[in-house]
């Protein structure tokens, strides 16, 4: 009798367990249109859209929504949505608040984190009478609309101290955060070249969309991008590119470092950079929110592709200094690279 009662009591926990599991989610009719909408767009167009098991992770974020009766009860879930289609580059955008998966570690150079903060606009100058230094700060253009603008103003400021004695040029993309990256290559092109200097590519390998600079202006494979007046390289032979990058380096910041690799006379100097080497697009859920999720991966013009970060040819860490750049130890070995090519 004992044991009947013990597995009676055992069926009835099983049958309890399974009818739990069973019991249907749930939610608001609005909730589940805005969650199978998103669902159905990050499937679509997600860069490792062929490495998810998408009816599995439909069902746990439909368990997750479980009595969600508004969004604001769900936007907390797609932190968990972008780590399972491995995006640490999207995000959810509601209300003005964005909603993303944190995966990578902390950041600790804290002089770099705040300049960011303090060098937010262009800064070109001599450091001496041979070498050129370009600080380039990201920009707030994500849509594009200041491309030509934004690229005559870089032109303008390099060609304000440009000089025939100018050796090398050291281009500090440390504070460099992001943005519309199509002013940033136009504004440098003099200085990078002219050619392929990257691409898009998808999770296959496919190119899609190369990244050329043709007479001063950035095309995308054949559409013209940017339209600026046409220009011609001062010296035929490039001259020593000396490229700083950091930690806060991020995505278009690491388009524009990635340009210069294959470059003749180039290097890159400082940390590894953010990993954010994606190309990113916008889509709309509805009148509130919009996903920006990562759909290709940036490769380098030999054709290398960055699913991570960026690491430098010479690594340093620390050492930074923004207030004197002549004590600077990322500087002051940009400068003894361009004069070790000379």
């Amino acid at each position: 009798m004992k044991h009947l009662i013990v597995i009676l009591l055992i069926t009835n926990l099983i049958s309890f367990n399974l009818s739990a599991q069973n019991r249907p989610v749930k939610m608001g009719d609005s909730v589940k249109v805005f969650i199978d909408k998103s669902l159905a767009l990050i499937q679509a167009n997600s860069i490792n859209k062929d490495k998810v098991d998408w009816q599995r992770l439909k069902k746990e974020v439909y368990e997750k929504a479980d009595g969600a009766s508004s969004y604001e009860d769900v936007v907390a879930i797609f932190p968990y949505i972008f780590e399972h289609i491995d995006d640490h580059h999207g995000a959810l955008k509601y209300k003005d608040k964005s909603y993303y998966w944190k995966s990578n570690e902390p950041y600790l150079n804290k002089v770099v984190i705040n300049a960011v903060k303090r060098y937010d606009t262009l800064v070109v100058k001599l450091l001496d009478k041979h070498t050129g230094y370009i600080l380039l700060p990201g920009n707030n253009d994500f849509n594009g609309k200041n491309i030509n603008k934004e690229a005559q103003a870089i032109r303008t400021a390099i060609a304000a101290v440009n000089t025939k004695q100018i050796r090398g040029w050291v281009l500090d993309l440390r504070l460099n955060t992001g943005g519309s990256m199509f002013q940033m290559l136009a504004g440098l092109s003099d200085l990078i070249g002219e050619g392929k200097i990257g691409s898009f590519v998808n999770q296959h390998g496919e190119k899609d969309g190369e990244w050329i600079l043709k007479e001063g202006n950035i095309y995308l494979d054949r559409q013209q991008v940017s339209t600026l007046p046409a220009t011609v390289l001062q010296k035929k032979v490039l001259i020593p590119l000396a490229v700083l990058i950091s930690g806060r380096t991020a995505s278009s910041g690491e388009v524009v470092a990635i340009s210069t690799v294959g470059r003749e006379h180039s290097v890159l100097i400082g940390e590894n950079t953010g990993g954010y080497t994606t190309a990113n697009e916008g889509f709309k859920v509805n009148s509130l929110a919009g996903l920006n999720l990562a759909v290709d991966y940036d490769a380098d013009r030999n054709g290398k592709i960055y699913k991570k970060y960026i690491s430098p040819d010479i690594l340093i860490k620390d050492g930074d200094n923004f207030e004197d750049l002549n004590q600077d130890l990322k500087v002051k070995r940009a400068l003894k690279w361009i004069k070790e090519q000379q």
